[in-house]
Order: C-alpha cells, then structure tokens, then sequence
C-alpha cells in the first residue's frame, strides 16, 4: 500500500462491546482464538482484544484465512524483520478533573492496555516474530512516564513481548524534549533536554502549511505553558517546522491508536488529533494566536480588563523557565481569576482559554499540517514533496469502548460508548467517530477543511463515498447518522451549542 493507497481507503469498521476493560495486564484473550494456537487463555473478560479482532475480520484483512490458524491480518502491511511504530494516546498519568474534586477516571483519559495488547500481537504475527516494535508518544510536560506505563499495562506487555517473541525488539519510547515540575495545574519549572536532539527530523512543510494564511506580523503563535521563542523561530511565512523522532518518519508500518475523547482546543481527540503527539517539542506546535478577537486573536474570547489580566500574567509566566518571577505571575493571575469567579463567572470559565473555544482558528491547521508532513515526507531526500510516494504504510484503530466528554483530553467524564474503530484514513475515521459521538463533522474544522485540501491531500474521496462496516453491513455515513446507536458525548464548555448535530 503506497502513500496513494492511504489517501484512497474509505473503509472504517465499527465494532460494538461491553463497555469496559480487562484489569488484569499483560490483557490475555478471554477465549480461545484459532490465529493463535495454544495461547494462554486470560481468567478475565477482555472486550479490548475481542473488539480489535473482530474490526479487523470486518475489513476483510486476509478474509481467506479468517478463523484459522493462518490469520494474518496485518500480514499485508509488515513484512517479516521490519519497524512497527505504535502511537496510543497516552496524554497524561491522571485524569485532571481532579483539580475539579471529580474522581481520578483513567478509563475515558488513555488508550487502553488491552487494545494495545491485541495490536501487539497481529503485529508480531505478520513481522514473522523478528523484526521491531516500539511504541512512542510525547506526553504533555508535566506527564510522568513511568506512572502511564504502568498505567496502561504497558510494562507488563513489555514482559510479555520479551517472553513470548525474544526475536523482536520492543521498545517503550518517550520522545519529548522538554518535561516540567508541575503543581496545581500549573509549571514550576521546565526541564528541556536534548542530548538525543540528532535523532529528531525538522519537516518543513515550508509556504504549503495551512498556517500561512493567518500569519502576520501583529499577532503570534502560541500553546499554554511554553514559551514564545522557539514558535517564532519554527513558523514564518516561508518556514513551518514540525519535529518528528526518525524513529516515527522511517518506520516501516505506523499503527495510530487514538482515544475516542472531546478535546477543549479541537472539539474531539481521535486520530487526526493523537499525531500531535508524535513531535518531540510542543511549542513547534501552534495552538492558537495570542489574545482574543479584538485585538487579531483567537486564543480566547473577548472579555472584560480583570479576564485580559489574567491572561496578561499567565503569558508572563509562561515565558520564564523557573523561579520567583515566574510563581508570582502565576499567583497574579490566580488572584484575578478569583476575583472573577467572585464577581460571577460561571465555574470552568477558563476553560476557554488558551484556545479552547470555537473560535480558534488555528489549532486545526496544525492537525492537519502535522498529518500531512508525516505523509509526504519523502525517507530519501529527506524533505516533503506534494509528489512523494513512499512504501509506509499506515493504519488506525480508536478506542472508544469507554470514551471521554466534556473537559477532554486531560479532564475528560467518562462515557459508556462502547466501540473500536478500525481502518487505513483517518480523516474518513475521525469522520465516522464524530457521528458516533454526536457530533456534526461539517462544524469540526479539521474534518471540515480537511477534504478541501488541494495540495497534499490527506484523503481522494468524499464524505458521502465513506464505506461503514457495522452491524454486518456496509453503510454510508448518512446510514450511521439515522441509525440507533449514537453515543452522543457532550462537547467541551467551549465548544457547547457549536458542533452538536441538529438532529
């Protein structure tokens, strides 16, 4: 399957299960499954594999063989000695409605171990048991690494990989360049390291971003808690860098593993969104324009003098790295978010800060931009070409058995959605998803925008040609909307009354 291959794939499988997870790692099959003869059978319900499996056997993935032992769905993407890159969402080691005095739910905030577990396993199939599989994300700085690894199961499928394939190489990979010492929701203090910094790739995407359009010279690009200085150097008018790990560039089968959540700054997290967190540095990663509408932004609303002064602080404080400058910034603009709340702003109102509303106008860009980088990155020059066509493969797989609404992606509500997505686009996945949740995709500007795009497409079809396999039958994107089923999850505060469907 050529680059043109994925641009081409209109197929999107919806699995139904039980809305849960298996709780015991490494997440062993609950029953016995022909692809893997004599497999140790796990003593608890694991809905996770079951739903992989089945989405796969619903795209027809090697249908010759299904329910034999010779089953190897993924056979068709990885040859044996290969690179498998795996990318779960793996944002955070809490749910941070904690701050809210809400319970620490994990379920709705993180892809979960047993979908993992089952990708693991067709993967190490079709690479002939040698070859390589790692799996990578760039948590949000404050993000500690073991604590989600485990959080996951990640360590005790680690265990179990080493055991079971000793001729693969598996790989738990952290790529951020810069993590933080974080209290109260807030950086103390920011720690960058770059001794690998050789390994990561700067793609230039050059005057083709979709951020070219709205820069200029009044206002800049910003992302909360970072500072200015390297956005201003990786985003001009002829210049727009993304940073990617080699790793995640050359690999030769690249599986997205997204989690079904509402995102504050996006509207929804699935597999558009999760490739945000394959860059090494996030402030190469424009969130929105500093300030509000009034005066040429789109980080927040336009508000009154004591809602422009806590902005004003919290940009102070995002500038420094540490110190007591940088904690008294940040406790200025505390006191002025009190002072509102005093004076009658609802609770969560600055949830829409940091361009966490409908008005952003630039997070969707870098979605886009990202995806597309990561597509038309040619391994040999080294460079994007809108004409490059590379063996890289690519497939998606969402977990949304339980979801995330409201205050996604870090302080997302649980919701009992009960479904994995499976297929080779992700623009027509994330299509899907957001009728699945409710939501309508015309409203969500990255699904929107996405199927315009005349240079470096990201799909060569139309909504209307996406193929729905549910329910045994093959179904149009109009079908789904009309049939029963629906989760709907509630948007995030800035996005209320804006994406949901009218129907």
């Amino acid at each position: 399957m050529l680059v043109s291959g994925i641009l081409a794939d209109r197929r999107v499988a919806i699995v139904r299960e039980s809305p849960r997870y298996s709780n015991d790692p490494p997440f062993h099959p609950s029953e016995n499954v022909a692809e893997f003869p004599g497999q140790y059978i796990g003593k608890v319900d694991n809905p996770g594999f079951r739903a992989v499996r089945q989405a796969l056997a619903d795209l027809k993935l090697d249908g010759a063989n299904w329910k034999t032992s010779r089953w190897n769905p993924f056979g068709q993407y990885v040859n044996p000695g290969e690179t498998v890159f795996l990318k779960p969402n793996l944002v955070a080691h809490f749910n941070h409605g904690i701050y809210d005095g809400r319970d620490n739910d994990t379920d709705s905030l993180v892809t979960n171990g047993s979908v993992l577990r089952a990708v693991v396993d067709y993967v190490a199939k079709a690479l002939d048991m040698r070859g390589t599989i790692i799996v990578g994300d760039c948590p949000i700085q404050g993000t500690y690494w073991d604590d989600v690894i485990h959080l996951t199961g990640l360590d005790a499928i680690k265990d179990y990989a080493h055991a079971a394939y000793p001729s693969i190489d598996f790989q738990l990979r952290d790529y951020r360049l810069g993590r933080a010492s974080v209290e109260n929701g807030r950086v103390r203090a920011r720690i960058v390291d770059e001794s690998e910094r050789d390994k990561y790739v700067e793609v230039d995407l050059g005057k083709e971003s979709l951020l070219v359009p709205i820069i200029g010279s009044n206002v800049e690009f910003g992302v909360p808690q970072y500072p200015r200085y390297r956005m201003r150097r990786a985003h001009t008018a002829t210049t727009n860098l993304y940073l990617f790990h080699r790793d995640i560039l050359d690999a030769d089968f690249v599986v997205n593993l997204p989690k079904m959540k509402t995102h504050m700054k996006a509207g929804i997290t699935c597999a558009l969104k999760n490739f945000v967190g394959t860059i090494g540095h996030k402030d190469y990663l424009p969130h929105f324009r500093f300030g509000s509408p009034k005066n040429g932004g789109d980080e927040f609303p336009d508000g009154g003098v004591f809602w422009d002064l806590m902005w004003y602080f919290s940009h102070w404080d995002w500038e420094l790295e540490s110190g007591w400058r940088k904690r008294l910034y940040a406790m200025i603009a505390v006191f002025f978010a009190k002072l509102q709340r005093l004076l009658g702003a609802p609770r969560g109102f600055s949830n829409t800060g940091g361009g966490g509303w409908y008005g952003n106008d630039t997070l969707w860009r870098t979605i886009l931009d990202i995806h597309r980088a990561f597509v038309y990155f040619d391994r040999d020059s080294r460079k994007v070409s809108s004409s490059a066509l590379t063996n890289k493969k690519y497939f998606v797989i969402l977990d949304g058995l339980v979801g995330g609404q409201k205050e996604g992606p870090l302080a997302p509500t649980p919701v009992e959605s009960g479904v994995v997505l499976a297929g080779g686009n992700p623009l027509a996945l994330d299509t899907v998803a957001s009728t699945l949740m409710g939501f309508d995709w015309t409203k969500i500007p990255q699904l929107r925008e996405g199927y315009g795009l005349t240079t470096m497409p990201l799909a060569t079809f139309s909504p209307r040609e996406i193929e729905v396999h549910y329910e045994g039958a093959v179904r149009s994107l109009n079908e789904l909307r009309k049939a029963k089923g629906a989760c709907a999850f509630h948007p995030p505060t800035g996005f209320r009354g804006r994406i949901e469907c009218s129907m």
